[in-house]
């Protein structure tokens, strides 16, 4: 957890350090900065994700932005949908005997869709343009819960094979709800400007969120009752998101 942290304390102590030097003035905003006021931009870290390492759209996070510029500072609102698979535990032994293995694999999914409405303070230089933001969240969401077990026998030869059994199929569970999600996000972000129309930005976001479940929505089959502590509400601390976004200026 601590190498989580090191990133953010790195970018936090820069942007202290950027805000406090007295010797970096920013009355005088670069004409190449806010030729136009409005910005549109979209994240690429999926796409970059998806082709970088190989990963099928798992734990990802889309999201898209609209900022206003008022010289210092953006007012901004965004659509975001995040998405998170994470197996628990993969082939995990549950039983055993001198012929059987039985193996057990749980895992989870959670989803949300949100809407973000907030500001960022702005800090130019003359190469480029850093910013400290901040979000309401707003948004619904969905999560799923699933274990199921597989049969291995061993043969004659010492091998274990995949053995399909009824009774074994009988003991798999799963457990999914819908939620409310409220919280806030931080921005920690730079601005690369490349010409008058065209910059991208590249930040990171921690975010905080508490999670409100909507009970009408639970579906629950737990034969080996390992969902009896879910479908409560609960809060979720999420480090950071690092955001690679284009943004076109018009």
């Amino acid at each position: 957890m601590k190498f989580k942290i090191l990133p953010i304390v790195f970018l936090y102590l820069n942007f202290v350090s950027l805000y406090c030097q007295e010797d970096l003035k920013s009355d005088t905003i670069p004409k190449v900065y806010e030729t136009e006021r409005n910005y549109l931009g979209f994240n690429c870290t999926p796409i970059m994700s998806v082709f970088l390492n190989n990963n099928s759209f798992q734990n990802l996070k889309f999201y898209s932005v609209y900022k206003r510029n008022y010289g210092k500072f953006n007012t901004r609102f965004s659509i975001n949908y995040l998405k998170d698979f994470h197996n628990d535990f993969i082939y995990s032994p549950s039983a055993s005997s001198d012929s059987s293995i039985t193996y057990r694999l749980s895992n989870s999914t959670y989803n949300h869709f949100d809407l973000r409405f907030g500001f960022e303070q702005l800090r130019y230089l003359s190469f480029s343009r850093f910013h400290l933001g901040l979000d309401i969240i707003v948004g619904y969401g969905k999560q799923i819960y699933t274990y199921n077990h597989s049969l291995l026998l061993r043969d004659s030869l010492g091998n274990y094979i995949p053995t399909i059994n009824n009774l074994i199929n009988k003991m798999d569970g799963n457990f999914n709800c819908n939620y409310f999600n409220t919280g806030i996000d931080l921005s920690f972000g730079i601005d690369l400007f490349f010409n008058e129309s065209f910059l991208a930005t590249l930040q990171l976001t921690p975010q905080f969120n508490f999670l409100f479940v909507n009970s009408k929505t639970i579906s629950v089959e737990d034969p080996l009752e390992k969902f009896t502590n879910h479908g409560l509400d609960y809060t979720d601390f999420k480090i950071g998101y690092f955001d690679l976004l284009l943004i076109y200026k018009f």
